[in-house]
């Protein structure tokens, strides 16, 4: 089905909604503001495979790791419809309800100027296989251009099963060591920069501006500027810390606040666990001004630290930047 510019995988969510006993389901569709222009034309197709009762959540949406659940204990929604990611891969906690998950993909085709760009930078930095990779939304687009890169007598290498999230970049993980470089097929810097901090050996195409760059640049100002946290926060004296734990299913992770906890054990350094479901600047300061702590650690989303907390007047760091002030190492390590 199509929906504005994006093709909607429709037939399990078709499937889930007629399996439902209720005579009419009440059913909340939750998107990334990114994609909530798609809301009535969901809407329709809910209204056309049966009489439903539909709520639209225009609460913020960050991932499939972020199910609303305070307006699904309001609303006691039979279906929770959650558009534009799959399954969260990485979750510990499942959530306590129905949810089904409707990848949405970007319908575009690449203009030949943006394809022979891409050629020629990728020919520039002598790459012959190459890997292309990107989120679930820009599958589609990255299919097509990975299929005009093999017929320009590229050796391609495509990770379909396993799209890449702001936190989860395994795919180049298993292909870092077959290609020569990377192709990220994704819009912003959000993406490309999570993929540059895993390799140096990365370009960015951005399909909704037909933009071709190289992410590297900032990708290496952000290390430096994280790496030179941690060893100064090694150099003073840690007494106290606050670790925030997230307060929806994906981001409530009991195996890295066990972990977290045996680091603070090894340096002694006393700590208190928060709870939030939005960590803002508002809450930081919050937390800030009630513990005191000489740092913070987030165990929600590794990416809040380095997106939107870096200039905090306290070091915010990730699971794994904690590992690295323990384990007293300067390699980066992201994002656990």
């Amino acid at each position: 089905m199509k929906c504005d510019t994006y093709i909607v995988e429709e037939s399990l969510l078709v499937e889930e909604l007629s399996s439902i006993p209720a005579s009419r389901p009440r059913v909340l569709l939750q998107a990334p503001d990114g994609l909530k222009k798609l809301y009535d034309c969901l809407g329709g197709l809910l209204r056309k495979v049966r009489d439903v009762e539909v709520y639209y959540s225009a609460s913020p949406s960050f991932g499939a790791c972020d199910i609303p659940l305070e307006e699904t204990a309001l609303l006691r929604p039979d279906l929770v419809v959650h558009v534009g990611h799959a399954e969260y891969p990485l979750a510990e906690v499942e959530p306590p309800l129905r949810v089904v998950y409707v990848p949405v993909y970007y319908d575009v085709t690449p203009r030949a100027e943006s394809l022979l760009e891409i050629e020629g930078s990728l020919r520039s930095r002598s790459w012959r296989r190459v890997a292309v990779v990107s989120p679930l939304t820009e599958r589609l687009v990255a299919k097509r251009v990975a299929d005009y890169l093999s017929s320009r007598g590229f050796d391609v290498r495509e990770a379909e099963d396993r799209p890449i999230l702001g936190c989860d970049y395994r795919s180049v993980i298993a292909l870092a060591g077959s290609v020569d470089g990377f192709l990220l097929v994704s819009g912003g810097l959000f993406h490309a920069l999570g993929a540059a901090l895993y390799t140096d050996n990365l370009l960015a195409y951005d399909p909704y501006r037909g933009k071709v760059w190289d992410p590297s640049v900032e990708a290496r100002k952000l290390i430096r500027e994280r790496v030179y946290t941690v060893v100064k926060l090694r150099n003073q004296a840690l007494r106290r810390a606050v670790v925030v734990a997230g307060a929806r299913p994906g981001q409530f992770r009991p195996s890295v606040l066990n972990m977290v906890a045996k680091l603070m054990e090894k340096i002694g350094v006393e700590y208190v666990v928060t709870t939030v479901s939005y960590l803002t600047l508002d809450r930081l300061l919050t937390i800030d001004e009630t513990f005191r702590p000489d740092f913070i650690v987030v165990t929600s989303c590794p990416r809040l630290p380095l997106d939107d907390f870096h200039g905090f007047h306290k070091p915010v760091l990730t699971p794994g930047e904690l590992a690295m002030l323990v384990w007293g190492v300067e390699k980066y390590v992201f994002p656990w």
